[in-house]
């Protein structure tokens, strides 16, 4: 089932911050700082400055404070093309090595006997700088676009494996075959699916002109970046838009007509839905997102059934742990049948925010997560099954291991850009601050609102509280009122912690605590 996408864009002084929404819930937060020097994608002519024979690979100055890293894997079978092209353009001799020598031998599989300090090499970014770690880089240069992707120097066409019906997969495989020049390898797509050959062409010219303008720009003195990859904004659109998109939100008037532009390029059909957002109120605030930053991206993160997950990080990976919360208690008289399926769901509506927290965080590397234990094997691959679906839309690389008997599972997932950290748990002050302590709040009743079995709910909270939430016109009570169409009756607690409450129903049967 499709559901409605929006993009949020706020243009501020010194950044760009992107927010994808699905049904209005945050699914990525993407953010670009101006004159930012290295991106993925990014192309560079750089400079073998030393080999890690152990290691089997190089480092490559391309002008990072950290050498950038080169592995012999990454180098790809048109390496010697590659070096020779550049050898041509830069005027410098082409050491081969001896290449006829190296195919017969075993040697090959070694990085020096394939490239030499001092030696000019086109690399391509493959992961911007993490932590203390220089870019990481391959040789397997490629030039991406909407529909096709183009790799110079190859004659190999491939074709997205998501497309699924054989005479379209045979069209376009057959039209790129006989259109593409020799010596372009060409990588069709998913959003290829049903396009006329015009538009395929067209791009196609749009990307050979590219490597073009990057081979006239090896003249110039590394190490030196030859071609510059789009902004985030436009690799989001040009991954990622589809008919799901609804509507695209930017505060920026200039950077409103650059997409107009973009997408008049790339999808005519779609300039519609681009809108320019001039209103007082900040757009992030608008349209909400700052309270789901402040909501979901701490350590704690709540779900909609009063369960909640507690996320750490280490230097080697990351650890999620699922937590039943209130729910230890407001089952504890239930047959043994009903705790076994109420844990199932607990542990499905848990996978469903770990998939989405994956992508918001850009979480990579190792991940453990250690679900509630579920005794029934059924209940494990259903849960697997659940998670794999969900994970199905992550365009990250990743790999889901299955559920062990101690309930833990697994992921590798594979990540690019240094990992979005909003520093909400390491400010204690941002954490305890009374909005952000409300949004909580707030959240936690819209959750016991949708389900329409509760009737009548108390809040009780510490009578300080209290008076902050009855206060003004409207009240933060009354803004609940017009927003939810119900009225909470809010009991002041004297006994109550600041950030301290309980959720009544009329049968004063107690459905959410911060007391855990």
């Amino acid at each position: 089932m499709n559901k409605d996408k929006e993009l949020i864009i706020n243009a501020e002084e010194q950044e760009v911050k992107i927010a994808l929404l699905e049904e209005g819930k945050l699914l990525e937060l993407h953010r670009e700082v101006f004159n930012q020097e290295f991106s993925v994608g990014d192309i560079y002519l750089g400079i073998v400055k030393k080999i890690l024979y152990g290691l089997n690979a190089a480092i490559i100055d391309i002008g990072h404070s950290k050498c950038a890293f080169l592995h012999y894997n990454d180098l790809g079978f048109q390496i010697d093309k590659m070096l020779e092209i550049v050898s041509m353009n830069t005027k410098t001799k082409f050491v081969s090595n001896n290449l006829e020598k190296f195919e017969k031998t075993e040697n090959r599989n070694s990085i020096d006997n394939i490239l030499h300090p001092g030696q000019k090499i086109l690399v391509q970014i493959s992961k911007e700088p993490i932590s203390n770690k220089g870019p990481k880089l391959t040789a397997k240069v490629c030039i991406p676009g909407r529909y096709l992707i183009l790799i110079p120097l190859s004659e190999k066409i491939s074709i997205s494996k998501k497309i699924k019906n054989v005479k379209e997969k045979s069209r376009l495989i057959s039209y790129i075959r006989k259109t593409k020049p020799n010596e372009f390898g060409i990588i069709i797509r998913t959003a290829s699916y049903n396009k006329t050959e015009e538009v395929l062409n067209v791009e196609l010219i749009f990307l050979i002109k590219k490597w073009k303008r990057t081979l006239k720009n090896l003249i110039k003195l590394p190490p030196i970046r030859v071609l510059s990859e789009i902004s985030k904004t436009y690799c989001l659109l040009r991954d990622t838009l589809n008919d799901d998109f609804k509507s695209i939100y930017c505060n920026n008037s200039l950077l409103c007509q650059e997409i107009h532009s973009y997408l008049s390029l790339i999808a005519p059909e779609k300039t519609n839905i681009i809108k320019y957002y001039k209103e007082n109120i900040p757009i992030f605030e608008k349209y909400g997102i700052e309270k789901q930053i402040q909501i979901f991206l701490g350590r704690n993160v709540p779900l909609e059934n009063g369960a909640y997950l507690i996320i750490e990080h280490t230097e080697a990976l990351h650890v999620i742990d699922v937590n039943s919360g209130m729910n230890n208690h407001m089952k504890k008289n239930c047959t043994e049948l009903e705790r076994i399926d109420n844990i199932l769901k607990i542990n499905i509506l848990a996978a469903t925010e770990i998939a989405r927290q994956l992508r918001l965080r850009d979480m990579g590397g190792i991940i453990v997560v250690d679900f509630i234990d579920m005794s029934e094997s059924i209940h494990r691959k259903q849960l697997y099954e659940h998670l794999k679906e969900k994970m199905k839309n992550d365009r990250a690389k990743h790999k889901i291991l299955p559920p062990n008997k101690f309930g833990l599972v697994q992921f590798t997932r594979h990540r690019v850009r240094p990992e979005l950290k909003m520093n909400i748990d390491n400010n204690e002050k941002s954490k305890n601050s009374p909005m952000n302590y409300i949004h909580r709040l707030e959240f936690v009743l819209e959750s016991i609102i949708k389900n329409k079995n509760h009737q009548g709910i108390q809040l009780h909270i510490h009578s300080f509280v209290s008076s902050y939430l009855k206060k003004g016109f409207p009240s933060i009570q009354q803004k609940w009122l017009l927003k939810y169409k119900k009225w909470i009756k809010i009991i002041p607690r004297d006994t109550f912690g600041y950030t301290e409450y309980q959720v009544f129903n009329k049968n004063h049967k107690m459905i959410s605590s911060s007391f855990h």
